[in-house]
């Protein structure tokens, strides 16, 4: 299993995974600034899109090669994003 950042839809609160967490679930906690963050969920019957900039990032853990199973146990949360 490996472990990605990742935001919870605003509509239908499942993971939406946007980058892979290279310290695996263990890294500090650390305020990250990725500029404008706009996701579209992965869901087939969801499909939002939505400006994520200000969410809580969180880790969760995903089987490679599943795209929409995540480990909903297996979630850590991450301090909110800083705006510059």
């Amino acid at each position: 299993m490996r472990w990605y950042l990742g935001v919870r839809c605003q509509k239908c609160h499942m993971p939406i995974l946007f980058a892979l967490d290279h310290s695996e679930g263990a890294g500090k906690r650390q305020a990250l600034s990725a500029g404008k963050l706009v996701l579209t969920c992965p869901l087939e019957n969801c499909r939002h899109q939505a400006d994520y900039t200000g969410a809580v990032v969180s880790r969760f853990q995903k089987q490679p090669g599943k795209p929409n199973e995540t480990g909903r146990n297996n979630e850590s949360n991450k301090s909110p994003k800083h705006k510059r």
